[in-house]
């Protein structure tokens, strides 16, 4: 039997790994990408410029113009065949398969139509603790794989290029509305929207309210989260470099409550650079966040 995808999309540093997480923790959803995000699934190789087959290749094709971006057109039968093909590949126990990749929130009209009974879901945080976030990755951390590169970190809209900027909040913010504008444009086809602090304060109920989705049925989970922490506010008072989803080791972690206090690394915004990402993203979070 075909399993069926729950897509996670979302921009980077928006708690898609905290949901792809819990969806696996609930022991009904199966995550069997050896690779985190799939990128080999998807031919999203190499970060942040891909060649791959089938993402890679379209990429190119517009020589980055049109960034990660894909449309429903190029959900052609050889993309599609090839998908199902390295999907028949993986080792999958489970009828429900998680999935969570930063580059298909620019994507949705193209999964809806290569995977038309997946469950896809956006998730979207508050701009201003999402570009702090971001900005993370243009403070240089050694040993960090993925670099920016072209002065760009992360998932690429559409004319990418002219959103570049010395100064990265401005950059940053003009990603977090671009990209999640692209979200808001295909709201149609998404199967449902959620906020990061939702998933933190309710990750229980996020789980069940997806599930139920997908079962066409009120859905319980018989599963004790831990205490999701929610770090929206660390913006105000400046934060580690090293991603909360990971403990000091490096390995992946649920279950932030360990984290008392950090070494800051990146210093709290300041309030010019809290107005100026408020006032950039505003035609679109006021949509989310009213």
């Amino acid at each position: 039997m075909k399993p069926k995808f729950i897509l996670v999309v979302g921009l980077q540093k928006s708690g898609t790994f905290l949901l792809r997480q819990l969806l696996a923790e609930s022991g009904l959803v199966e995550h069997p990408f050896q690779e985190g995000e799939g990128q080999d699934f998807w031919g999203n190789v190499p970060s942040f410029t891909p060649r791959g087959f089938p993402a890679g290749t379209i990429y190119q094709r517009s020589g980055g113009e049109m960034g990660h971006e894909i449309g429903e057109e190029d959900a052609t039968e050889e993309i599609k065949n090839c998908l199902l093909e390295r999907l028949g590949n993986l080792d999958i126990k489970s009828s429900l398969i998680v999935n969570k990749n930063p580059y298909n929130a620019v994507r949705i009209p193209w999964l809806r139509k290569l995977f038309p009974d997946s469950c896809i879901v956006g998730i979207v945080r508050k701009p201003v603790p999402n570009v702090f976030s971001l900005l993370k990755r243009f403070t240089r951390r050694q040993g960090y794989r993925y670099e920016p590169e072209e002065g760009w970190w992360g998932v690429k809209p559409k004319n990418w290029q002219q959103l570049i900027d010395n100064n990265k909040v401005i950059q940053c913010a003009r990603q977090w509305k671009a990209i999640n504008g692209k979200l808001l444009q295909d709201k149609n086809l998404l199967n449902l929207i959620v906020s990061y602090d939702q998933v933190c304060s309710s990750p229980l109920g996020t789980v069940e309210k997806i599930l139920s989705l997908i079962e066409g049925k009120d859905f319980k989970v018989s599963v004790n989260y831990p205490v999701i922490q929610c770090f929206d506010d660390e913006y105000q008072r400046g934060a580690r470099l090293l991603s909360k989803k990971r403990s000091p080791d490096g390995s992946a972690v649920l279950d932030s409550s360990w984290l008392q206090q950090e070494k800051i690394e990146l210093q709290a915004l300041q309030e010019t650079d809290i107005a100026l990402i408020e006032e950039i993203c505003a035609p679109v979070s006021e949509h989310f966040f009213g």
